[in-house]
C-alpha cells in the first residue's frame, strides 16, 4: 500500500482559473491607471478577503511577467525609448530587494 507522504503547511495554489479575472482586472486599470489592485479588484465585486489576496497576488506576477516579455520584445530598444521607467526594469526590481 502506497502512502503518498503527508504535507505540512498550506497548499500550494488553488487550481482556480483567474484568467478572465486577471485580464478584466488588468483593463480596469489601463482604464483607471490612478486606481490600485486591491481597490480596483474591490470594484469588481469582490468582498472576500481569500479572493481579493489570491486576484491581488495572481495580478502581481501577471503584471510582472507583461513587463519582462515586453523588454524581451523590445531588446533593440532601450527601456526609456519604450516608455519604461528605468525603475521598472525586471533587472532593477531585483536588485532593489
Amino acid at each position: 500500500m502506497l502512502h503518498s507522504p503527508i504535507r505540512r503547511g498550506r497548499p500550494k495554489g488553488t487550481g482556480i482559473d483567474d484568467s478572465d479575472r486577471i485580464a478584466r482586472l488588468d483593463e480596469l486599470l489601463r482604464v483607471h491607471p490612478e486606481l490600485r489592485p486591491t481597490t480596483a479588484i474591490r470594484l469588481m465585486g469582490y468582498s472576500n478577503p481569500s479572493a481579493i489576496r489570491r486576484l491581488r497576488d495572481k495580478y502581481k506576477v501577471f503584471s510582472l511577467k507583461t513587463r519582462i516579455e515586453l523588454t524581451k520584445d523590445l531588446r533593440g530598444t532601450t527601456p526609456a525609448a519604450a516608455g519604461i521607467s528605468p525603475e521598472a526594469t525586471p533587472q532593477a526590481m531585483l536588485h532593489s530587494r
